[in-house]
């Protein structure tokens, strides 16, 4: 029984390894796709920033259980950033398992085009959530900053 626990164990700490992993390169592939968007018209690339990950990770678990730009508490979505910098944006969006589908559909949709392409936007945080049993199952999240 205990050789059985300790397998279960094992086997939800890489679930969550292999999500994390997931995670930051889906990072690094939004950042490569909105920086080749961001190029298209002239506009300097974004990095991404230590802090805006993790404020992106806490927002995509977020939307999971409340698909909103205002957070669960009900404050806004800037809150979950300490430093917001002079500008600040969100993106949100659901129901796509690969970067580049997601990055699409926001360039397709106005307001998140504009963030995208924000040239007072320097930084940017990236985050992903996957869950089984919710509605959309792919959840993402940009925080841009300037």
């Amino acid at each position: 029984m205990k050789k059985f626990l300790v397998s279960i164990l094992a086997a939800f700490i890489l679930i969550g390894m292999s999500n994390a992993c997931a995670a930051e390169n889906f990072a690094v592939e939004v950042l490569e796709l909105v920086n080749v968007e961001r190029a298209k018209v002239g506009v300097a690339p974004l990095r991404l920033a230590d802090d805006l990950q993790n404020a992106s990770a806490i927002r995509a678990r977020e939307i999971v259980q409340y698909f909103s730009h205002t957070r669960p508490d009900g404050s806004s979505c800037f809150t979950v950033m300490r430093n917001k910098g002079w500008a600040c944006g969100e993106n949100i969006a659901a129901g796509n398992a690969a970067a580049y589908e997601t990055v699409n559909q926001w360039m397709n949709s106005q307001g998140h085009r504009e963030n995208i392409l924000n040239p007072n936007f320097r930084e940017l945080g990236v985050g992903y959530a996957y869950d089984d049993y919710s509605e959309y199952r792919h959840y993402w999240v940009q925080l841009f900053r300037g």
